[in-house]
């Protein structure tokens, strides 16, 4: 094309405009040319999906190029990516048979193909734990168990990661190439076994090989790390129920001569008991034989049958015996009680993963340190004891490790409500400058707890505010006097801060309080309307000087008698409930002032609600008592309908406001003085 310039008398030549419609028909060619060829595979695709394997075969017989075709874009994705992906069942030998044949037919290369994620066949058999289509592979190719992926693992992790505890047997067995055992490798399998909640795995990898997860202080991190994310698999995260925690507490000792075996009601062999719950541990097996040679050797007193030592250590591990066949017996025919057997067997492991974690490290070492702080604040927000309690025992000084904004591990303890964790403070020994950090924002701990912390396991804004009034009282009673008063960055005081943070609480515990006042207080008022009445309504009628007929009946005094109850109880409770109405709703009103009235009320309310139940059984047995015997227990037991509505429905209510009113303390109860001088690490110990 030829144009002329406007400004110049000259020619200029132009080519076509025609590169964009290239690009365009060259994109439309990939497009076509890909469609073929996808296209050509989407049958196989589509009978690998329904998993078809006799079409499938036949499809490779007519397209032998399928073998190592890619299936599916992107990445590389062979025929046998495909296979092991979408196998449903993995136990069919029709699809391992197939898989077979045709792995015999390809090279070891192609077995090694990887997809868009660095997957090979192998790696997506040991995810998906499909043992048999894993060990066909590594036949035809032993190297799979060697490659890596895009992040970096290899088979045997994710086996690890997803939980497949035989394929990761298997893959610990044939994986030749690389040292799991050591390193980042090492590490990662421990963690992702952790991960998995396979500790039993994991605690005898530790035992059976000393470098593992210990060989650097970045792999003791790793591993720590990850337990520190796990509350629940420690008994302080156990959510079991009254009688569940009493089979998982209850224990029996039995002492013979010079021994000590403790016989567990839930027999656990060769595990080591949690530090937090006592410090030493026994290996009972080990144990009774080791006092069985020790009686032969030192007995001293003999007698007819032999040595008295001898006699009481045989006897101790008959009954040692006979109390594990019993329990094993209970387990096979009680799955509950397995099931608490088996959570505290994962709860005494992950304590010693983590003790054998930390044993041998140079804490004194700021670079060691500094990297396993993490571990030990993750742990303390989260409330596990167990792993804070090995730091300290493994290094007292770590109670002081704090993080960047300057929250130790009792700050987090206060400022997130973990009062297990904050009671650990019993055995750390240098507690003198304990409580007088500061952190960024100038806040002491009696600041921390002045903040509103919401919680899921405290019903009621009445109670969360009786709380929060535990947990200021308590600290405040641990922190020097200077403290209560000192100033944050904001110029506020720790009583200023509580006071601002919890204004809406105190609003909302205000309203629950007088709702529910209100309601239970009508009640009451019914009740004495009616109680009041039925005293000039005596049953059976009056004679002519206005007594009673049945006024010597045994049931008209219990009519009599329980009427009365009800009256008083009534009013008593009516009295409690209109005493929440004109409460003033101070903060320290909801510490033990209201509590105890709303206590007060539940309880002579329910008590009103009986001895109006019997009045009217007594007054029934009076005046049908002649004529329909029969029809008294009956009614009887349907009169107490109510009474047991109303307990099933405030009991839970009343139970935890009684036990967070007069329970055990939520934290320990001492003073600052006790704390400066050590006295509260004696206490502890």
């Amino acid at each position: 094309m030829v144009c002329r310039n406007k400004t110049e008398d000259e020619l200029t030549v132009t080519g076509p405009n025609i590169s964009k419609q290239t690009k365009d028909a060259e994109s439309w060619k990939d497009d076509q040319e890909k469609d073929e060829y996808y296209g050509r595979y989407w049958p196989l695709y589509r009978m690998i999906e329904k998993n078809d394997w006799q079409g499938v075969e036949d499809f490779v017989t007519n397209h032998p190029d399928a073998l190592t075709a890619k299936i599916v874009e992107p990445g590389s994705m062979t025929i046998f990516h495909m296979i092991v992906e979408l196998l449903i069942d993995a136990e069919s030998d029709e699809a391992i048979c197939l898989l077979d044949k045709l792995a015999s037919k390809v090279d070891p290369e192609t077995l090694a193909r990887q997809d868009n994620h660095g997957h090979t066949a192998a790696t997506l058999s040991a995810a998906k734990g499909n043992l048999r289509a894993l060990k066909l592979l590594v036949k035809y190719n032993p190297d799979l168990t060697n490659i890596r992926h895009g992040e970096g693992f290899l088979p045997v992790h994710d086996a690890a990661l997803y939980g497949h505890k035989d394929t990761f047997h298997y893959l610990l067995e044939v994986t030749h190439g690389v040292d799991i055992y050591s390193g980042k490798d090492g590490a990662n399998v421990l963690s992702f076994l952790i991960a998995a909640n396979l500790y039993d795995v994991a605690s005898d990898l530790l035992k059976r090989h000393p470098t593992i997860g210990r060989d650097s202080i970045d792999s003791r991190r790793i591993i720590l790390n990850t337990l520190a994310q796990k509350p629940y698999a420690f008994a302080s995260g156990s959510r079991l129920g009254r009688l569940q925690r009493l089979i998982y507490n209850c224990s029996c000792q039995l002492s013979f001569a010079n021994t000590q075996t403790h016989l567990y009601s839930i027999p656990v062999e060769k595990e080591l008991v949690p530090s937090i719950q006592t410090n030493d541990y026994h290996d009972l097996d080990g144990d009774i034989e080791s006092f069985i040679v020790t009686s032969k050797i030192h007995s001293k007193e003999s007698t007819r049958f032999g040595s008295t030592q001898q006699i009481t250590t045989t006897f101790g591990a008959m009954l040692h015996k006979l109390h594990r066949m019993l329990w094993n017996a209970l387990m096979h025919l009680s799955p509950g009680i397995k099931g608490i057997h088996d959570q505290k067997l994962t709860h005494m492991r992950t304590v010693e993963i983590v003790r054998i974690i930390c044993e041998g490290v140079v804490w004194t070492n700021f670079q060691n340190s500094a990297q396993l702080s993490v571990a030990m604040l993750a742990a303390a927000i989260l409330g596990i004891p167990e792993v804070v309690n090995e730091f300290i025992m493994a290094y007292d000084s770590s109670s002081n490790w704090s993080n960047q904004d300057g929250h130790t591990i009792f700050d987090h303890a206060v400022l997130y409500r973990r009062e297990k964790v904050f009671n650990l403070i019993q055995g750390v020994n240098f507690t003198t400058f304990l409580f007088s950090s500061r952190d960024k924002a100038g806040n002491n701990i009696l600041h921390l707890a002045g903040r509103l912390v919401p919680s899921s396991e405290v019903a009621g804004a009445a109670l969360q505010m009786q709380r929060e009034l535990q947990w200021f009282k308590a600290i405040e009673n641990l922190v020097h006097p200077f403290f209560r008063e000192a100033t944050n960055d904001l110029k506020q005081t720790p009583r200023e801060v509580f006071t601002e943070e919890h204004k809406e609480l105190v609003k909302e515990g205000e309203k629950w309080l007088k709702e529910t006042a209100s309601s239970c207080s009508v009640v009451a008022a019914l009740i004495i309307t009616v109680v009041f009445a039925a005293v000039f309504t005596a049953p059976g009628g009056s004679d002519g000087r206005g007594m009673p007929n049945f006024l010597h009946d045994q049931s008209f005094m219990i009519f009599a008698i329980s009427d009365m109850l009800a009256l008083f109880s009534s009013i008593t409770s009516v009295l409690m409930f209109l005493g929440i109405l004109t409460s003033r709703y101070a903060e320290e009103d909801f510490l033990v002032s209201l509590p105890k009235k709303l206590i007060i009320g539940l309880i002579t309310l329910f008590f009103s609600i009986a001895s109006m139940m019997v009045a009217f059984g007594a007054t029934v047995h009076i005046s049908l008592s002649h004529k329909w015997n029969s029809v008294i227990i009956p009614i009887a037991l349907v009169g107490c309908v109510p009474i047991t509505l109303f307990a099933l429905l405030q009991f839970p209510l009343l139970l935890d406001m009684y036990s967070s009113t007069y329970g055990r303390s939520i934290i320990i109860e001492s003073s600052w003085r006790e704390l400066t001088s050590c006295q509260i690490v004696a206490k502890g110990n």
